[in-house]
């Protein structure tokens, strides 16, 4: 009879632990997406003010030593946060002109750390 010793993991529980994190990493590397578009942290809606005031409105909203950089694409203004690379910024607004109405969408990577912060300011600065 094999004796076991109570606090002494066997091998074969080390190797499955193993290969569960193993899986687990590699599952949790595979199913993010860098463009910040796909962002589950985001919103859009509507708002009556001018770009350039929209925009101004939400620099002033977020931190400010928060780099910011805005363009105009394809008809859109841009205002990226931390980066103009779409891979590597941590906050995104378009603003687009639809049937009359001026459109936003803002998305925001890991938008827990600071609650949400570039959202919040793109919601209020619509309403005003």
């Amino acid at each position: 009879m094999k004796t076991i010793h109570p606090g002494h993991p066997s091998a074969s529980f080390l190797g499955g632990s193993v290969l569960i994190l193993s899986t687990l990493l590699i599952a949790t590397g595979c199913a993010q997406n860098p463009d910040i578009r796909s962002s589950r942290d985001g919103t859009s809606g509507i708002t009556s003010r001018a770009n350039s005031d929209y925009v101004d409105c939400v620099k002033g909203g977020i931190r400010h030593d928060a780099q910011t950089f805005t363009s105009e694409e394809n008809g859109k203004t841009l205002l990226f946060v931390g980066s103009t690379d779409p891979d590597k910024a941590s906050g995104l607004v378009e603003l687009s002109d639809s049937q009359g109405q001026k459109q936003f969408s803002v998305f925001q990577r890991n938008a827990w750390q600071d609650k949400g912060r570039l959202i919040n300011a793109a919601i209020m600065c619509s309403n005003s």
